[in-house]
This record gives structure tokens, C-alpha cells and sequence, in this order.
């Protein structure tokens, strides 16, 4: 996987302020537990290049990004910090050819997306990974800054997802029981019953398999606003997946895959949302 590739599925890197060297372990640790392993930060003096090196010590495969290196000296910082890459607009040699001789990344700064916005940012679809400036803020700061930056980072990372129920399977043996089934949820609640192929579905909510499928007692699908990234995050949280059950765009982007656990004998899978 390359750099670029694992920011866009992170999706939200920090854009971080300033803390001491001593915080910086604890802030590294509580972006990672709230389910972000990366963040970035502007290295404008040594304590920045210290913060930088004690964030990516804590955690690992925490990977720190220097943001705005547009000048020699601050690439300089970035060397010595160690980053995996940096945010930059510069096409300047004097600044581009140390960070190329050190092994550094160079890559275009991302949309800046504030915290309050990640939601509508997110929901457009499959859309590009963001810097958040006021993810970790000031005012978190006190006896409870850990557990503070984990819960909004949480958030974040939920915003982003977008999971909500999309619809509820249900196993039926033959298209004739399907078609009645489904025809009993229209007449109950007036859920349209629409035939589509492999199964008749009541409105957007119910869909009644022709035949036996995924689940003991059917599936249950939960839509989200990047099925790739809902998979990477889920993976990273101990989430397997049945591969083989998966369907793809014809740009090749994940559309739909099951988990290979079932939950309470529901088989379980993501869906791409339109």
C-alpha cells in the first residue's frame, strides 16, 4: 500500500497544535484509541521537531506529517523530525531535494476540513482524505485531555463512516414465497413491492431473498459513505471479512462485502451508499 494510499483510507489526519514533548506520547496514544494513527504538524522550531519524533514513538505505525514545508529550513525540521511525508506547495529545489535525499514524501496539501464539517465533507461520497485543524483543541486540555481527544476523535472517525442501517434481508426458499412476503409488508405498511432480480424488496428497507443466502435467518446491510474505507477501518479493529462475497464498481472501488461472522444469526455486510 502506498502513502497516499493509506491516508485516503484514514480519511482525517490531525492537523495538531503545539503540546510538550512529554504530552506528545499521551495525544499520539489517544488519536490512535479514537481509531486515527496519523497527524500532522507545522515544525516551526526544535521543540516541534521533538514533538514530532515523541508522537511517532508512542504508537506503532503512527505516522507524522510535517505541514507547510514551503521553505529550506523547515524541510530541514522535517529530516530531522523523522516524518513519513510532508504537506507541501513548494517546487522549489533548495526545498524539495533534501526531503528527496532523506526518503521523505512530498505530497499536495489536502482540503482543510473543519470538525463541525467532516460530516458534510464526508457524506459527497468517495472523496479525497482531509486535514482537521481543531480535532485536538486548547480547550481539551486539563484532567481529562485524553479521554476528551479519544471520544472527538471517535466522532470523527464516525462522521466520516456515515454507517446507518440501509436494509433488513430475509431468506425465503423460492421466488413465490419472496414475492409474498414482500407483498406482505406492502399491504401492511405500504412499502412498494419491486422485483430486482435475486430478490423482491418492500420499499428501501426490506429486501426478501429468492433462494437461501448469507445468514441463518437472513442479512442485515449497512450502508456507508466509503465501503474501502469502512473496510479499512473496520479491519483495524479486528473485523474479517468474506472476500469472496464481494462486488466492486466498474471503476473497481468496493461496493458491498460480508463480514464472515454472523451477529445474532444475521449475516452482516457494508454497502457503498449511492
Amino acid at each position: 500500500m502506498t502513502l497516499w494510499q493509506e491516508i485516503y483510507n484514514l480519511g482525517i489526519v490531525p492537523l495538531i497544535g503545539k503540546v510538550s514533548p512529554a504530552e506528545a506520547g499521551d495525544l499520539a496514544r489517544a488519536l490512535a484509541q479514537g481509531g486515527l494513527t496519523a497527524a500532522a504538524i507545522t515544525l516551526s522550531g526544535e521543540k516541534d521537531v521533538q514533538q514530532a519524533r515523541a508522537m511517532a514513538g508512542a504508537v506503532n505505525g503512527f505516522k507524522v506529517f510535517a505541514y507547510a514545508v514551503n521553505d529550506a529550513e523547515s524541510a530541514r525540521r522535517a529530516v530531522a523530525a523523522g516524518v513519513c511525508g510532508v504537506f507541501t506547495q513548494s517546487a522549489d529545489e533548495a526545498v524539495l531535494q533534501p526531503l528527496a535525499q532523506a526518503g521523505v514524501e512530498c505530497l499536495p496539501v489536502p482540503s482543510v476540513v473543519k470538525f463541525a464539517k467532516l460530516a458534510d465533507y464526508f457524506s459527497c461520497g468517495r472523496v479525497a482524505a482531509c486535514l482537521c485543524p481543531d480535532l485536538e483543541t486548547q480547550e481539551l486540555l486539563g484532567k481529562s485531555y485524553f479521554e476528551a481527544v479519544v471520544r472527538r476523535t471517535r466522532q470523527a472517525v464516525s462522521a466520516m463512516l456515515g454507517f446507518d442501517l440501509r436494509h433488513v434481508g430475509i431468506n425465503q426458499p423460492d421466488a413465490e414465497s419472496s414475492a409474498r412476503t414482500a407483498g406482505e409488508f406492502e399491504s401492511l405498511f405500504g412499502f412498494t413491492r419491486t422485483d430486482r432480480g435475486g430478490a423482491y424488496f418492500a420499499g428501501e428497507v426490506v429486501e426478501v431473498m429468492k433462494k437461501k443466502f448469507y445468514g441463518e435467518h437472513g442479512h442485515i446491510a449497512v450502508a456507508t459513505n466509503d465501503a474501502g474505507r469502512a473496510a479499512y477501518f473496520l479491519q483495524k479493529q479486528g473485523a474479517v471479512f468474506n472476500w469472496q462475497s464481494a462486488g466492486y464498481e466498474p471503476d473497481g472501488s468496493l461496493r458491498v462485502v460480508y463480514l464472515a461472522k454472523e451477529i445474532g444469526g444475521f449475516a452482516v455486510h457494508i454497502l457503498q451508499r449511492p
